[in-house]
C-alpha cells in the first residue's frame, strides 16, 4: 500500500469529482487506475484497448470490502502508481493489466489517459506526476 503519498496534487478547478463507486474487489493502492466491474472497484485488469475501460484513479488505499474512492474527470494533476521504468515528462501513458500506469508498449490504436509531467519517481518512488486526460 502506499504509505503518506498525496494522489491528488491540485484539481484546479478541473471537472473532476471523489466518488464512492462501490467497495474494493482487492487489497487496491492510491495512484492505482481503476473500472468499475458491475458490483466493485477493481484495478483495471487489461492492457487497453480493452472492454472495460479505466473510470478513473484510486485516492486512497482501499482494503478488499471497503469502500473505494475514486477520482474521475480531466484535467487533474495526480500521482500514478507507475510500473514502466524511464518515464519522462511528457509521455502519454496508459496502464498495465494490474491497473500502473505505463508507457512502454503503448500501440497508437491504445487510449491515452494522462500525460507526465515530470519522470517517474522524481518527487515520490515508484509514483509519477501526471495530468489526467
Amino acid at each position: 500500500m502506499a504509505a503518506g503519498i498525496n494522489i491528488l496534487v491540485n484539481d484546479g478547478g478541473a471537472p473532476a469529482r471523489i466518488m464512492k463507486l462501490g467497495n474494493a474487489s482487492a487489497d487496491i493502492d492510491a495512484g492505482t487506475f481503476v473500472i468499475f466491474d458491475g458490483t466493485d472497484v477493481a484495478p483495471a485488469d487489461a492492457d487497453l484497448p480493452d472492454t472495460s475501460n479505466a473510470i478513473g484513479v484510486l485516492f486512497v488505499d482501499a482494503t478488499s470490502g471497503d469502500p473505494a474512492s475514486v477520482i474521475t474527470g480531466s484535467g487533474i494533476q495526480v500521482f500514478l502508481k507507475a510500473a514502466s521504468a524511464g518515464i519522462t515528462a511528457g509521455q502519454s501513458l496508459s496502464h498495465d493489466d494490474a491497473g500502473l500506469a505505463k508507457n512502454s508498449g503503448i500501440a497508437a490504436t491504445d487510449e491515452k489517459l494522462a500525460v507526465a509531467l515530470e519522470a517517474k519517481g522524481a518527487t515520490h518512488t515508484g509514483f509519477v506526476k501526471a495530468l489526467l486526460l
